[in-house]
């Protein structure tokens, strides 16, 4: 299908994203990409907002709803979700369709995750579509919410495009006043319980030699755990706690060997694809969008224990000198580009002939 077929079958489809989250160049890549496939594409920053703007045949391609709602206060929480599926059922009757795409299955370090539950089946069960960004996905919503409605497996796109090329290793641990040699392991992005930093500490510590480091690099999302706060003592390991500029980003992941992803729950990783990328290989759990990531040392499989994430940590810094960035780099831009994720969106919110489509991929 070419962008010129949709426009003429159907120039005033209006495709809206919610909620608007530009922290990373997804949201904004994919609204750009609609929009040359000649969809009327933008964002919401309030689901409001979006019903305000919506007609009967446009859609609302909801995102990370959870993040819209979630309280420590039950009853914020409930209050808010509740919200939410009123907004969202309004906007069915008047016709508007709605297409999730799940990047969670849940909201991350959710204070009532039975709550967080219950929105998110409610969500299903008004979703008119669902994108995934791995194969086994499908089979993870029907387990834990019973959908078998219309899916489609839309890769995750590389971020090669998106940032500048990574520097030599040697250029970027100077930049960054780390040691020439050693062992360089990496956890990049927004610090969060969740993301299990407290084990990886833990197990980095047993591992690391006098020039090996740690570097935790992102802005804090709610207090930062004390024994990573304290683990800054540890000249080894380097916290710096703020957001990193997109010019540095590269740098970061250039300077390092591996990048730790280490969640204790999670489904799609976009971390991930950050990473590798950068051509830089990843420890973490051989589970969901990781597994569908890993081949020819792109990941250097762990369990989340101390002790795994130690032996993990072990076989990639012996490994390292076998690793090829140059070709994990290209296979994250063959894995998924912007153009074929907008190409099969664009596909699924208008046929070939113009038509609404429902039907699963």
């Amino acid at each position: 299908m070419t962008s010129a077929k949709i426009t003429r079958a159907r120039p005033d489809v209006r495709v809206l994203a919610w909620p608007r989250w530009f922290d990373n160049p997804y949201l904004p890549s994919l609204v750009d990409g609609l929009n040359r496939e000649g969809l009327r594409s933008g964002s919401a920053p309030m689901l409001l907002a979006a019903t305000m703007r919506l007609r009967e045949g446009d859609w609302l391609h909801v995102h990370w709803p959870g993040e819209t709602h979630t309280h420590a206060a039950r009853w914020r929480y409930e209050l808010g979700a509740r919200t939410v599926h009123a907004q969202l059922r309004h906007l069915k009757r008047r016709g508007v369709r709605i297409a999730w795409t799940a990047h969670n299955l849940l909201p991350h370090d959710d204070p009532h995750p039975d709550l967080g539950h219950r929105a998110r089946r409610d969500l299903l069960g008004m979703a008119d579509h669902v994108f995934v960004h791995f194969e086994g996905a499908r089979a993870e919503l029907t387990r834990e919410f019973g959908y078998t409605g219309p899916s489609t497996v839309v890769h995750h796109p590389s971020y090669v495009d998106a940032y500048p090329a990574p520097p030599p290793q040697q250029t970027a641990r100077e930049a960054l006043g780390l040691p020439e040699r050693g062992f360089v392991a990496l956890a990049f992005g927004r610090i969060r319980p969740y993301k299990g930093l407290d084990t990886l500490v833990a197990a980095f510590r047993r591992c690391a030699g006098e020039d090996d480091r740690l570097v935790i690099a992102g802005s804090p999302l709610g207090p930062v755990h004390p024994s990573v706060k304290s683990a800054a003592d540890d000249p080894r390991i380097i916290l710096r706690a703020r957001k990193i500029p997109d010019a540095q980003v590269p740098t970061y992941f250039a300077a390092a060997d591996v990048a730790a992803i280490t969640h204790r729950a999670f489904f799609t990783s976009g971390s991930a694809l950050l990473s590798l990328s950068m051509g830089c290989p990843i420890v973490g759990p051989p589970v969901n969008h990781l597994a569908d990531l890993a081949g020819d040392h792109r990941l250097f499989p762990a369990d989340l224990s101390t002790d795994g994430l130690t032996e993990a940590l072990r076989r990639a810094r012996d490994e390292t000198p076998s690793v090829d960035r140059t070709a994990i780099r290209g296979w994250a831009r063959e894995h998924g580009t912007w153009q074929t994720a907008t190409d099969t969106i664009a596909a699924v919110l208008c046929d070939r002939s113009g038509n609404e489509s429902g039907s699963s991929n």
